[in-house]
């Protein structure tokens, strides 16, 4: 396995959970997010949306079985940070506000929904706490005050960032 599949396996899971107000997830933080992005064209009163940008601060090996000598079994420890853009053009603050509550409480349901993100053979478990420690905490919710961004008509913009654990267990 690699950062790369446990990244895709996480980036695929979140698109596909329904989370409430998500409107795409980037598996890396581009350079560029036209506006647009924000809010599903499908829809003509979308008003609210979040993009999420992943990424992996901290990778860590712990070695869990010996095999021999070319064989055993390590957890690889990732530190995820979901980095969330809300944004919305409600008239209200507050109503912004609202969404993105009810944005963070849909995402971790989806955590909390499936310990292996969709993906057994990849993700060993993921919302569960460090390994093997277990004592820190399975996820990690910071969110800041809503700001007002003037681009073309009034915008509320939340920032709030998600800290999860992803393991990943291989032969090694």
């Amino acid at each position: 396995m690699s950062r790369a599949t446990v990244r895709q396996a996480i980036t695929t899971y979140l698109e596909n959970a329904d989370i409430e107000y998500l409107t795409s997830v980037k598996p890396f933080p581009p350079k560029l997010t036209l506006e647009g992005e924000f809010y599903n064209g499908a829809d003509p009163n979308h008003t609210s949306g979040c993009i999420i940008f992943l990424w992996i601060e901290t990778e860590r090996e712990n070695r869990i079985a010996l095999g021999g000598a070319h064989n055993g079994r390590k957890v690889v420890e990732y530190s995820f940070i979901l980095d969330c853009y809300f944004r919305s053009v409600e008239p209200q603050a507050e109503d912004a506000a609202a969404q993105n509550e009810a944005f963070l409480d849909s995402l971790i349901a989806a955590i909390r929904a499936d310990r292996n993100a969709g993906a057994p053979g990849v993700v060993f478990v993921w919302g569960e706490g460090p390994h093997p420690q277990g004592n820190g905490p399975d996820i990690e919710v910071t969110s800041y005050y809503p700001r007002n961004l003037k681009a073309g008509s009034q915008l509320t913009q939340t920032y709030s960032n998600i800290r999860v654990m992803v393991l990943e267990e291989i032969d090694s």
